[in-house]
């Protein structure tokens, strides 16, 4: 999923001839600390607009022009969502402008829209069961993980890949599959080699996939 299938162009950038409390008020409305200047005619972003940065003037009226801008923090229409995510949780932002490959404003992206996506990604709220296989960086290998899975009758609706807590040179393949009963699948990847930790076969709550949200959630600052 790319950056362009989640802008919102609703969104009006501030125009850096406004004045400070234009950009106070539009934060208020986005519920965001960070907001784009840029050049109505040309389309180029100018800079961004903190709210520590203006929160403390004395006088609100002054244009953002005369004002020193941030440098400006944006992705790229054809950049993917994990993209977008990372440039969130790296600067700490609810919404992110998007521009073009000429560097041209299009739109933003809002955090909640991101979420959703990552929802839709790792097929959140479809019927299923997820499954756990616990395995050393150096031996992971999608392709037989599939092929194992697959032979078992079963379909693969999401994957996440993360480093254990316990142990960060183990990787925890969670694996959201189209079957109820995973007996089947996690007998044939056991006899395999593979060392599955999920403890729930009938797993229709999705605990592992579902946690993992949540903590992108909590990330985000939803």
């Amino acid at each position: 999923m790319l950056a362009k299938e989640l802008l919102n162009t609703d969104f009006t950038p501030l125009d850096p001839e406004k004045p400070v409390s234009a950009a106070l008020a539009k934060m208020d409305a986005w519920q965001t600390t960070a907001v784009p200047v840029v050049d109505p005619d040309s389309g180029d972003i100018l800079g961004q607009v903190n709210f520590n940065d203006i929160v403390d003037l004395s006088d609100e009226s002054v244009p953002l022009s005369t004002l020193e801008l941030s440098t400006p923090i944006y992705v790229f229409e054809t950049q993917h969502i994990f993209e977008v995510a990372r440039k969130m949780l790296q600067h700490e932002v609810r919404l992110l402008p998007v521009v073009d490959d000429e560097k041209l404003y299009t739109g933003i992206i809002e955090k909640k829209y991101v979420l959703e996506a990552f929802s839709e990604l790792l097929n959140i709220t479809t019927q299923g069961s997820v499954i756990t296989v616990e395995m050393h960086q150096s031996d992971f290998t999608l392709s037989e993980l599939v092929h194992l899975i697959e032979t078992e009758g079963a379909k693969i609706l999401g994957l996440t890949v993360g480093k254990s807590r316990e142990n960060e040179s183990m990787l925890h393949v969670s694996i959201k599959l189209s079957l109820t009963d995973t007996s089947a699948v996690t007998s044939s990847l056991q006899r395999h080699g593979y060392h599955t930790i999920t403890e729930n076969k009938y797993d229709l709550i999705q605990t592992d996939l579902s946690s993992r949200a949540d903590e992108l959630l909590r990330y985000l600052d939803v």
